[in-house]
């Protein structure tokens, strides 16, 4: 392959400019917004002033593409730590015990993440990149790509030759408009919106928790809208992100945010507030919804991945780590021959979405419920299945069952396939001693508990 191009500057272009440099002679990165130097924010990036946690599967990933990345992360101090030990997770049943799971999770702002993988493909001979630039049409030749059509941060145009042209413009690209600029079909989109937001700040903490690098409070639908991350990311810093869904959004200032906070009834969290100072002010994020876009007939030679393709809800950490598989199936593709031709660019599309159909599954089925509080829309009977069988499994976890604490974690970090919540030693647990929300039973052990 002579030329490639990719659309996009964040994780999901930045790794699969790295895939493409693998193949290609030339590889051009165009990115709308002027790109920094160092770990300053990039205006397309809004929801990086909330909580990031780098799914294992996706740090695996990562470094497999830039071997070393982790460890220049944790030297930047960007901790490292087992998910099960070192993190304090509360459910709807209460306080899951603290295990060594074997599950490897960093925390690290999103900022200095993206800055440290686009130091590593900036300075690849191969790669150019565009910044301050847009992608303002397709030039198609037979039903096929040939190059894309730029402006410049001067306002100069030109065009890029290409024999590919990765789209990884994120949940707010233009490829539907271009496509049907050249004629061709818009994609159908579906979009689930829980109407959540979330609120985050920065604080400086006088006492780290001892062994903890991490706090998660989880909301369960359908009464417990609210929840809360919080992570250490280096130098005494820790990011609190508070969240709400079904519109029950926390507020921006001082002391909406920390009473939003306490009411949660966290008691690490308290603890952390209680001798913590802020830093930084309130930054809000609220276009969380999942939204797919199911684009049916293509140029050859066009790929779309990342958010352009699937968008998840942020809150389950989804989108970094399936962006960095959805490259690794590109690397794949490639590595099966270099002719770029119809079946080339079939079969590559369909992987890359493959990658993210489940996650979109587990993602999509949380907030039905939530969506359903705005819409009054059904939830299909399936979907209220699972919801409840998880709920089971929470339960079970609280109350201090390993097994499945371990392989709710696996699944969570997309090490292992969701069909493994439900083995034959798990689905008899759930179903002979796990309980829901609406068991009193349940609603009882968790009240008398304190938890």
């Amino acid at each position: 392959m002579h030329s490639a191009v990719v659309v996009g500057g964040g994780i999901a272009g930045l790794a699969a400019a790295r895939v493409l440099a693998r193949h290609a002679d030339r590889v051009t990165l165009v990115e709308r917004d002027p790109l920094p130097d160092d770990n300053s924010p990039r205006r397309g990036t809004p929801q990086a002033a909330h909580v990031h946690g780098l799914l294992d599967l996706g740090a695996q990933g990562l470094e497999a593409m830039f071997p070393g990345l982790r460890e220049e992360l944790r030297a930047g101090g960007a901790p490292v730590f087992d998910h099960g030990a070192q993190a304090c997770t509360r459910v709807w049943a209460g306080t899951i015990p603290q295990i060594e799971a074997g599950v490897a999770v960093q925390t690290v702002h999103r900022d200095v993440l993206e800055a440290a993988v686009r130091r590593r493909v900036t300075g690849l001979e191969k790669i150019t990149v565009r910044d301050g630039a847009t992608a303002r049409g397709l030039r198609v030749e037979a039903g096929r790509i040939t190059g894309l059509h730029v402006t410049g941060a001067d306002g100069g145009q030109s065009t890029i030759a290409a024999e590919v042209v990765v789209d990884a413009s994120g949940r707010y690209g233009r490829l539907p408009d271009l496509l049907e600029q050249a004629g061709y079909p818009r994609p159908r989109e579906r979009a689930v919106d829980a109407k959540l937001a979330y609120a985050s700040r920065v604080l400086r903490v006088q006492e780290p928790l001892p062994g903890v690098h991490g706090l998660q409070q989880i909301n369960q639908a359908p009464d417990r809208p609210r929840g809360a991350y919080a992570a250490d990311i280096g130098g005494g810093l820790w990011l609190v992100t508070l969240f709400g869904a079904a519109g029950d959004h926390p507020p921006t200032d001082d002391a909406g945010w920390e009473a939003y906070a306490r009411e949660l009834g966290n008691t690490d969290l308290t603890a952390l507030l209680d001798q913590a100072t802020p830093v930084s002010g309130v930054k809000r994020f609220t276009r969380t919804e999942n939204r797919r876009r199911h684009y049916r007939r293509m140029p050859t030679g066009l790929l779309v991945l990342g958010d352009a393709l699937f968008a998840f809800n942020p809150v389950y950490g989804q989108g970094m780590t399936v962006a960095v598989q959805q490259a690794a199936a590109l690397e794949q593709a490639l590595s099966r021959g270099s002719r770029v031709d119809q079946s080339f660019s079939r079969t590559a599309q369909r992987r890359i979405a493959g990658i993210a159909r489940i996650p979109w599954l587990m993602s999509i089925s949380e907030d039905l419920f939530w969506e359903r509080h705005v819409t009054g829309r059904r939830i299909p009977w399936t979907v209220r299945a699972a919801a409840g069988y998880k709920q089971r499994l929470l339960y079970l976890a609280a109350q201090g069952d390993r097994q499945v604490f371990e392989t709710f974690l696996n699944v969570y970090h997309m090490r292992q396939h969701p069909a493994a919540m439900a083995s034959p030693r798990i689905l008899t647990k759930a179903l002979v001693r796990g309980r829901t929300a609406s068991t009193p039973q349940a609603t009882e052990a968790v009240d008398e508990s304190g938890r």
